[in-house]
């Protein structure tokens, strides 16, 4: 009998690899997330002592992330976020994708945002005290979003979900000590050269005040970097992909 996380994994890649094609798309997304809202910290054999002995834990410059990779492929990645107090997965996008995430230990203070318009923000569009904070190309990069949420998660709560058009941008804190999230995100992010998905990290110029604000893109943040860990749950053996996916 396959374990919870290898039934995750396989129905997953199933509904993702149809995701044009499948006119019950959206039920199929539902059964998605109602499966991982059952996953727990055992299902993924995830234990947070696990970091006090990995290599890095106690040096002088700790990763403020660690991830532990479950799968990667073209389709959809499924991975382990730990993030330690103090640390963040800082404010950023998900272009044309699908993302879910559950707290498996602690608790995730998570804020998401809303395009407002998938079209380049015009200069006269911004706010003067905003447009003052610009340089002129940045303007291009400056978008209007809406507050969609601004909440903490904890293991006993259903996953935080995203899709292209909701919650698309969002930043995760933890409550107090160390939090952990599995997190499957489909399509993956696309790095390379002609990449249609890579990740954008913003600024909020807006000092996190009301529910309208104004982001522009910014660099990688200089203090999130991530180190890793290896998977220590059930092995998750799926079939290769077919030419045709």
């Amino acid at each position: 009998m396959s374990a919870p996380i290898q039934k995750l994994a396989k129905f997953s890649r199933n509904i993702f690899s149809k995701i044009n094609s499948d006119q019950n798309f959206p039920e199929k997304l539902k059964q998605l997330r109602l499966m991982i809202n059952n996953i727990t910290a055992k299902d993924v054999g995830f234990d947070i002592e696990q970091l006090k002995h990995s290599e890095t834990y106690g040096q002088e410059e700790v990763a403020p992330v660690t991830y532990v990779k479950l799968w990667e492929d073209d389709i959809f990645t499924m991975g382990i976020f730990v993030v330690k107090p103090g640390g963040r997965l800082p404010l950023h996008d998900h272009p044309g994708m699908f993302g879910f995430c559950k707290v498996i230990h602690g608790e995730m203070n998570v804020t998401s945002f809303n395009p407002v318009k998938s079209i380049e923000t015009e200069a006269d569009e911004i706010p003067r005290e905003i447009k003052e904070k610009l340089r002129p190309w940045q303007i291009p990069q400056t978008k209007k979003v809406q507050l969609n949420s601004d909440r903490s998660f904890t293991t006993s709560d259903e996953c935080c979900f995203l899709n292209p058009q909701t919650g698309n941008i969002h930043e995760l804190k933890p409550v107090g000590n160390t939090s952990a999230f599995l997190d499957i995100l489909a399509p993956p992010y696309d790095h390379s050269r002609t990449g249609l998905r890579e990740c954008h990290y913003y600024e909020d110029l807006s000092n996190g005040v009301g529910d309208i604000r104004w982001l522009t893109q910014t660099h990688q943040p200089l203090d999130f970097w991530c180190d890793s860990l290896p998977y220590f749950g059930p092995i998750l053996d799926l079939p290769p992909l077919s030419p045709r996916t």
